[in-house]
């Protein structure tokens, strides 16, 4: 028996090996893959989603067909399994269907979005050229947040790294970090401090000093605020900002008074993709946002990222909000099955 299925373990050891230039590998190809998403929106055909007849487990079905990336993604979803969304990421042949292989898929969604944060980012690396400690702020303290500091810091190679975690109710285990500091020169100078988001004085000194910061935690009410950015005093000349907790128009991260800035400097905002995030985002679908004010990672090539400045403080910031797009699970998956030799 030919067993082609990588279990979520397997994908958390190989990316906490995963030296920098790998994590550039995946960065390259996830942006190849959102480039033929940005040419022809069609490759991504619209989600199935249903509830199994006794009504106790949702499924959802995400399909890709595209000439290099082709497969599903499969999720589940039954509130009293404890398990909260569960599922597969299969890569199929574009030519020939045949299956290519199957990886369980909790890993791999939290680690494309990571990656897909950090694209707009690294684009942006030169801005940092002149600062010798960043400092980092994550909303969320579960898995998305935890590779995001992973990318980040690994992006950012041998600078210091403060990172602040807000959590909501529970601190992020900062022991799953010592493996990967002890194998990762870029990752070993970190340092940690967690504030929890109802202390709203701590959480707003963390925004007033970062540098990056990154939104982790789903939402109704803004955790970001414009107020905290426009500070006057901080240090910080350049913040970027990616948003991805949260996924349903009634949700927001960030307050609508940032959005606004946006809209009326003429900045156009990073997005994984316009009509998606135009669906979803609450934080876009509040300021009435309209599509010629995004800008789609996948032509981030054809245009640099933009920044608004802030008036108060002469800060400048730049903002990516993300909400997933399937082909980003399939051209990970099939990079790793292909690194890894499991295909």
């Amino acid at each position: 028996m030919n067993c082609k299925i990588v279990e979520d373990s397997e994908v958390k050891e190989f990316f906490s090996d995963a030296q920098a230039w790998i994590f550039l590998l995946f960065l390259d190809e996830l942006t190849v893959a959102l480039q033929r998403y940005s040419d022809n929106p069609s490759i991504i055909p619209a989600r199935i989603v249903g509830n199994i007849p006794s009504g106790s487990t949702l499924h959802m079905y995400m399909p890709v067909i595209d000439d290099v990336y082709s497969g599903v993604k499969t999720l589940g979803y039954n509130p009293s399994s404890g398990l909260g969304f569960v599922g597969s990421i299969n890569v199929t042949d574009p030519e020939s269907g045949v299956l290519y292989g199957t990886l369980q898929a909790k890993q791999i969604t939290a680690i494309r979005t990571a990656l897909a944060s950090c694209i707009g980012l690294y684009s942006q690396l030169d801005r940092f050229d002149n600062t010798d400690v960043i400092n980092c702020t994550v909303f969320g303290s579960g898995l998305q947040a935890f590779w995001h500091i992973v990318c980040c810091a690994t992006l950012f190679g041998g600078k210091r790294f403060n990172v602040t975690i807000v959590y909501r109710t529970r601190e992020m285990d900062l022991r799953q970090f010592d493996t990967i500091m002890f194998l990762k020169e870029s990752v070993r100078k970190l340092t940690f401090n967690q504030v929890k988001l109802s202390d709203s004085v701590l959480t707003s000194r963390a925004v007033v000093n970062s540098h990056v910061i990154f939104g982790c935690i789903p939402s109704e009410t803004p955790s970001l605020r414009y107020s905290d950015l426009a500070q006057i005093g901080t240090k910080v000349s350049h913040t970027y900002i990616s948003l991805i907790g949260s996924y349903k128009p009634f949700m927001h991260e960030c307050d609508q008074a940032l959005i606004e800035k946006f809209q009326r400097q003429k900045i156009r905002i990073l997005v994984d993709s316009k009509e998606h995030c135009l669906l979803e985002a609450g934080e876009l679908i509040a300021s009435d946002v309209q599509e010629y004010q995004l800008q789609e990672i996948g032509h981030l090539s054809q245009q640099p990222l933009q920044a608004i400045k802030c008036n108060e403080n002469n800060r400048t910031i730049s903002l990516c909000k993300i909400v997933g797009l399937s082909i980003m699970d399939i051209c990970v998956a099939k990079k790793l099955l292909t690194l890894s030799n499991r295909h």
